[in-house]
């Protein structure tokens, strides 16, 4: 429970009502009640203050003549993700090693740990402080796990993979897998590129379910402090994501594609190999890079800034009517509509 005048200074927000009223909860506008404190993420929602039953409301303006307790924060989204962790986020406390844990040679854990039944650890393995492997987490030999790191069900993570503390890894996510990559021989049999390399994973980088990391070719696949990753993602070997860079479910990353810092690429994103993206550039939702994009960019559709995508976009679906306007002007012209040069 938190008194409001306590939570604005905690999320940063001006507190225009009552310092001393509480709440305990975040909930969404339409279902908010007493002690919950909601965020007015549309227009509609402002206009319809006075109709919350919430203890408080994050906004971006003041409202005047608002029947409830407004905080009123220039970024009220990222003001509602601060109020979210303080109300919500679990306290954990170290559950301890389960005997049935299978530990390599030369393998060091640290203190205060969460180590659930069915976990494996290979040799010369550092496990730091506060980690948690939920059942069926897997770490083969040479790996390093960061302090206050969790391991969500059957995570897999492949040898000599270094992660970095306060990670979250999500179910079913395999970090280190061989890189895609295969040679024909004079038969045209595939023969096998094998891949030496390692993954590096930074602080404070989320990794989602399903998702896949492989290994790099020489060297290492990594990802920047910060990253975070949806589910079903592919990141190919030699890659590099960059700091606080976020990326959508179904994004695909060809071998050596170098994402800079703080981009945004959307669901179903694909890359060709050895590509880069810019510092800040945006690239929208199942686009192509097939060349490299300049940092600050916005790109749709198939490496093209975005605004000349859509007019691109706009004509496409206008070509049939085109085509019919075109022979018109054609058949005016003696040209006959048909034949070469003609369009049929």
């Amino acid at each position: 429970m938190y008194k409001l005048g306590q939570l604005s200074q905690a999320i940063a927000a001006h507190l225009v009502g009552d310092p001393n009223a509480e709440v305990e909860r975040a909930s969404p506008f339409d279902a908010a009640g007493e002690h919950d404190v909601t965020f007015a993420a549309i227009p509609a929602y402002v206009e319809n203050l006075d109709q919350s039953r919430a203890t408080a409301v994050i906004v971006k303006q003041a409202q005047p003549g608002a029947c409830t307790n407004l905080l009123v924060a220039a970024n009220p989204k990222l003001a509602f993700a601060r109020a979210v962790l303080l109300l919500h986020d679990r306290a954990r406390s170290p559950r301890g090693v389960s005997p049935d844990l299978t530990i390599g040679e030369g393998t060091s854990l640290g203190t205060d740990l969460s180590i659930f039944p069915r976990v494996t650890i290979g040799r010369n393995s550092k496990i730091g402080n506060r980690v948690t492997l939920y059942p069926g987490v897997t770490i083969g030999d040479g790996c390093h796990i960061g302090d206050d790191t969790i391991l969500y069900p059957n995570v897999s993570v492949y040898d000599n993979s270094m992660i970095g503390s306060r990670v979250i890894i999500h179910s079913g996510a395999v970090i280190g897998s061989d890189g895609f990559s295969f040679v024909p021989d004079e038969q045209g049999r595939q023969v096998k590129l094998l891949h030496l390399g390692w993954v590096i994973i930074e602080d404070d980088c989320e990794v989602g379910a399903n998702c896949s990391i492989d290994r790099g070719g020489f060297g290492a696949t990594v990802l920047r402090r910060g990253a975070k990753l949806d589910n079903l993602i592919q990141v190919g070997h030699n890659c590099e994501v960059g700091e606080d860079t976020v990326i959508a479910a179904l994004a695909g990353f060809s071998g050596g594609t170098r994402v800079g810092r703080n981009c945004v690429v959307a669901g179903q994103v694909g890359t060709n190999q050895h590509t880069s993206i810019g510092d800040g550039s945006v690239i929208t939702g199942q686009a192509g890079v097939t060349k490299s994009v300049k940092p600050g960019a916005i790109i749709g559709g198939m490496s093209q800034d975005y605004s000349q995508w859509r007019k691109s976009h706009a004509i496409f679906k206008r070509l049939p009517e085109i085509a019919v306007r075109l022979r018109r002007i054609e058949r005016m012209m003696g040209l006959g509509g048909r034949g070469p040069g003609g369009v049929q």
